[in-house]
């Protein structure tokens, strides 16, 4: 039986389970209704629209990041060094969480590109990613590196979340994260986990 009470805060959890795993296109009303125990007319008490459901989910995330991930590179008692690791290793964690996931990974950004209506607030995500970024390459480089290495680092995250998407191995992102802890640190470059589905030997045949 429906549930008799569901809050706002529940419904943009299921949605955002849901839209990670089916993604956003694919994921109807009449879904978001059914995880929540609710009928479907009854959900759009809540959100006249899956439109407006989406908006709330990117920014509940959005702000999920600003407390739990980006928080960590803005306190200054701890060396640059750690809140590199600190914000890297809590932003992977989240990422490859298999129930709640990151939506603002790759499937947000494929999200504001086919519904342009989102690409603001995803663009504000990122911007925050980067400055977090940013602000702790300034600790120990000028301004134009630690704008490079910002971008770069940003970049390479989101291209290592499509391949860990799309060849299903977790490594791509945890090498990706061992190599920008790696630039601030001035040690010998870091082993890395070897992935199997892409091989520099492997090709095509003819």
């Amino acid at each position: 039986m429906p549930r008799q009470k569901v809050d706002e805060q529940t419904i943009i959890i299921e949605a955002l389970k849901l839209f990670r795993k089916k993604s956003y296109f694919n994921t109807s009303m009449s879904d978001i209704a059914e995880a929540c125990g609710l009928q479907k007319g009854s959900l759009y008490h809540y959100f006249p629209s899956k439109e407006d459901l989406m908006r709330k989910v990117i920014k509940m995330v959005h702000e999920f990041f600003k407390t739990n991930v980006f928080s960590h590179a803005y306190d200054k008692s701890i060396p640059p060094q750690k809140r590199l690791e600190n914000l890297f290793l809590a932003a992977e964690k989240v990422f490859l969480d298999e129930e709640k996931g990151n939506l603002l990974g790759n499937m947000g950004v494929e999200t504001s590109l086919m519904a342009p209506e989102f690409n603001s607030l995803v663009q504000r995500f990122f911007l925050d990613f980067f400055h977090a970024v940013k602000t702790i390459y300034l600790d120990k480089y000028g301004e134009k590196i630690a704008n490079e290495l910002a971008e770069r680092s940003v970049a390479e995250i989101e291209g290592s979340l499509m391949f860990s998407r799309v060849f299903n191995d977790h490594n791509y992102l945890k090498n990706t994260t061992k190599r920008i802890l790696n630039r601030i640190d001035n040690t010998a470059p870091v082993k890395t986990k070897p992935v199997s589905k892409i091989s520099p030997k492997s090709k095509a045949k003819k």
